[in-house]
């Protein structure tokens, strides 16, 4: 597992790259802020469960646990995990606070040549989110 750090060459203080190379040897590549609040890092819990998430332990035999699955990452931040699942073919949205959709976007923008499932942001300020699940007749959850 390796995590290492890019800084920005237009201002390396403002904004740096944690870089995440999966297992596979493709890599990861997840803007941050130098300042701002929690959502702006990736968070070492965000890495570890990242990782977990490609192990045998989690995916079983044959094919990948999360293809073709549904995720909603409430809280996401950088999207790092959520961005690991899409890599491993989940139709995934990620969600934060407005202030954080810029990055998240840049985030999807960035990895975009590596996910296999699909992958999308949403949220903002103040924004209530309704929720409702169908189960379709091809056997997969669509949360709406």
């Amino acid at each position: 597992m390796e995590a290492t750090l890019e800084s920005s060459l237009e201002d390396p203080l403002r904004s740096f790259v944690r870089v995440l190379e999966k297992r596979d040897g493709t890599v990861l590549r997840l803007q941050q802020y130098g300042s701002g609040g929690v959502g702006c890092v990736v968070w070492d819990a965000a890495i570890v469960l990242s990782k977990y998430l490609e192990t045998p332990e989690f995916s079983g035999d044959g094919a990948h646990a999360l293809s073709r699955r549904s995720v909603l990452e409430l809280g996401s931040g950088t999207g790092a995990v959520g961005l690991m699942a899409a890599t491993l073919g989940a139709d995934v949205v990620v969600t934060d606070l407005e202030e954080l959709q810029d990055l998240l976007k840049m985030n999807i923008s960035m990895n975009k040549h590596l996910v296999t499932g699909s992958v999308q942001a949403k949220g903002g300020r103040n924004r209530r989110l309704s929720f409702s699940t169908r189960l379709h007749t091809d056997g997969r959850l669509h949360i709406l």
